[in-house]
């Protein structure tokens, strides 16, 4: 279950937020892939379909971008004709094999039951040669975090309310060994962390968070709502920053041979 649902208020504004801090390197593993026009390429959970425009930009009218989500509200009206958008569950509904050149999914997976099966479904879009590039956090259980951070009780909480939610906070460190396990070749791995500032794209984003799950953090009876709003003020002091999560990027190239077998 996603817990982040694109049915909340917060959500345009969290998308945004979002993609303000991760767009830039996922469009550089994307690009370090190759890409390039006439491809046909695979987005799974467009969400606020920033990185599905960039994608129909760049493989052109003879390239194609399928974008999959559970909830397509705020893909719907992307207006390239490049662009097909299905509303799609990637752990039951099936999905065209052998015929994308890239597919991508971006903290998708980790909110899955079945990941490794979303996995072999991705895999089995792609064609011999095409790449998948899948991005997840890893969170440190809060008490590994180095003594000078100073996390807010409300990030604490609503980190554990995640952890609950997702099941394997180690998941994005995993993704390498998994599409090994799928019999990727040329698989490498790349971790990105952030320090977010009070102001900036991933404080703002913090705060979306925490405020769309406030019932969940309330629920969990750890704060007052006056240490709620307390702790949310904190995250507007200029003397704040905290460190992300860490957002490890894995992919890996389909092998020419038959998928599976030597």
């Amino acid at each position: 279950m996603y817990i982040l649902d694109n049915s909340a208020i917060q959500t345009r504004d969290r998308l945004g937020a979002l993609s303000a801090v991760f767009d830039p390197g996922t469009i550089r593993h994307l690009e370090e892939r190759g890409l390039s026009r006439g491809w046909n390429c695979l987005e799974v959970g467009g969400g606020g379909g920033t990185i599905v425009r960039w994608l129909a930009e760049k493989v052109g009218p003879n390239g194609s971008v399928l974008a999959t989500d559970l909830d397509t509200r705020l893909l719907d009206d992307l207006a390239q004709a490049n662009v097909e958008v299905r509303r799609h569950d990637i752990c039951r509904d099936p999905l065209p094999e052998g015929v994308f050149d890239l597919a991508h999914a971006r903290l998708v997976l980790e909110h899955l039951a079945d990941k490794q099966g979303a996995l072999r479904r991705m895999a089995a879009a792609i064609k011999p040669g095409g790449w998948i590039v899948i991005e997840d956090f890893e969170v440190p259980p809060l008490h590994e975090a180095s003594e000078h951070e100073n996390y807010p009780k409300i990030v604490r909480v609503m980190r554990e309310v995640l952890h609950a939610a997702v099941g394997d906070s180690r998941f994005g460190r995993s993704l390498g060994a998994r599409l090994r396990e799928l019999d990727f070749d040329e698989v490498n791995m790349e971790g990105r962390l952030f320090v977010w500032r009070s102001g900036g794209a991933g404080a703002s984003l913090m705060r979306l968070n925490c405020e769309q799950l406030r019932p969940a953090i309330l629920a969990t009876g750890q704060l007052t709502e006056a240490e709620f709003e307390a702790d949310l003020r904190r995250l507007d002091d200029p003397t704040f920053d905290f460190a992300s999560p860490i957002l490890w990027a894995a992919w890996g190239r389909k092998p020419n041979r038959r998928f599976g077998t030597p």
